[in-house]
């Protein structure tokens, strides 16, 4: 029997992929092991949005070679296309590909599996002018409760610090057809909540004829028995229109939980971001879907530090409009230069021990945050959909509220993949806890 390790880092888009990959392997008779296994293939699916990240892929690598030296050690994502060199001169990796070769991933199998080692030359991309592809999609992920959808990939609004758009391409829509065909797929596996997935799933149809946008999909798979909770991976302020949050509130299948990467909270350094919104437009979506949902809606984002010419005023701004939008949770990092983006030829990059007493600051804001958003759910009743994972020192089964929060409750197994009603009693640091 020939066994299977998956390793994916980074964003839902690249989770998705690998769940893609993953039924690749299953039909080619691979059984998927979990983390503390050795395996026969080891398939890492990296990130490459910080330095940290090129760094922890090249661990995990070295990490599964270690682990099983006459493994097969297959090689994907953002930083395969970012740094593919760094990667092939690892001892041991057997292939490296690109996200566009993510769709080909039966071919690379095949090659493994030739009875005459067979190389295959790896391709150049233009990734300015070069569309992003899709796979045939996902029809088992693996879990029982939710399952992500690829709706959409690449990018097109060159962000001057990000490097996304050089590594996926294009900002390319995927046909309505196929993500409502795979929509149906999943319910019928039992699955009760789709995540909609993407790099810019406002903009999604803006590629095409503009017939179609984003809030089309969510109205089509509404619609789709079994299919009783519908979310947002992330999705973009400055893609985000009113009328789209008017279409979601008439759905109640949507969820109230956003997540908005807003970067900074200082004008100033938004500009030089070329993020194409102002603090002010960010404050009125976030008012708005407050409006149109309930006060009770989780809105949290990614935050920046460090940004060149970040000064200690655009930093205080920062934290003091964060403090501001009350947001339920952060997800903080530093900057971190980019070859090839405009931002790593920037004058006054921030030094290192700024930025890491910044990133400190803002964290513990965010905690603080958090803690107060959980502490104002304490006495209400929420819908739970309860989940397989058991955590917390009473090792009781986890699952999220409508506005995504993690909630620990003690009920038995028959109600795993159920959506139960829950009231939220206490909490601590890491945990909240509910009773039927």
């Amino acid at each position: 029997m020939k066994t299977a390790k998956l390793i994916t880092m980074g964003c839902k888009v690249n989770q998705y992929d690998t769940q893609s990959m993953r039924e690749s392997l299953v039909r080619n008779g691979y059984t998927v092991v979990d983390e503390a296994q050795s395996a026969d293939l080891y398939l890492i699916n990296t990130c490459t949005v910080t330095n940290a990240a090129d760094q922890k892929a090249r661990q995990a690598i070295r990490r599964a070679i270690r682990q099983n030296p006459n493994a097969d050690v297959l090689v994907t994502g953002c930083y395969a296309e970012s740094d593919r060199k760094a990667i092939e001169k690892i001892p041991g990796v057997t292939y490296v590909f690109g996200n566009r070769e993510k769709a080909d991933f039966q071919t690379y199998l095949d090659k493994l599996h030739a009875e005459t080692p067979l190389q295959i030359q790896p391709i150049q991309h233009d990734a300015i002018r070069e569309h992003a592809r899709f796979s045939s999609g996902v029809s088992n992920s693996g879990k029982r409760t939710r399952a992500l959808i690829k709706v959409q990939d690449g990018c097109s609004a060159f962000c001057t610090y990000c490097i996304i758009p050089y590594v996926r391409g294009r900002m390319t829509s995927r046909p309505l057809l196929e993500i409502v065909d795979e929509a149906h797929r999943i319910a019928d596996s039992g699955i009760k909540e789709i995540v909609i997935t993407g790099v810019h799933l406002g903009a999604y149809g803006q590629d095409t004829d503009r017939d179609k946008d984003i809030a089309d999909i969510l109205e089509r798979i509404h619609g789709i028995d079994g299919i009783e909770r519908i979310r947002f991976s992330s999705i973009e302020p400055m893609y985000f229109p009113d009328i789209l949050s008017e279409r979601m509130s008439a759905l109640p299948k949507c969820m109230p939980h956003f997540h908005l990467p807003i970067q900074s909270g200082a004008d100033n350094v938004l500009r030089r971001m070329r993020r194409r919104y102002s603090t002010a437009q960010f404050a009125h979506l976030v008012e708005t879907l407050r409006s149109r949902f309930t006060d009770d809606v989780g809105i949290t984002t990614d935050i920046m530090v460090g940004f060149p010419s970040e000064t200690e005023t655009d930093f205080k701004d920062s934290l003091q409009f964060v403090k501001k939008i009350g947001f339920s949770q952060l997800h903080v990092f530093r900057y971190s230069p980019r070859k090839g983006t405009p931002a790593a030829t920037y004058p006054d990059q921030v030094p290192p021990h700024v930025s890491a007493e910044r990133s400190k600051v803002m964290i513990e804001l965010g905690n603080q945050l958090n803690k107060s958003f959980r502490k104002r759910m304490l006495g209400k009743s929420k819908d739970v959909l309860v989940e397989e994972s058991r955590e917390g020192p009473e090792n009781f089964p986890a699952g999220f509220t409508d506005n995504y929060i993690r909630v620990l409750v003690e009920v038995p197994e028959t109600v795993i993949n159920q959506i139960i009603q829950v009231k939220l009693t206490t909490l601590d640091d890491k945990f909240v806890y509910g009773i039927c």
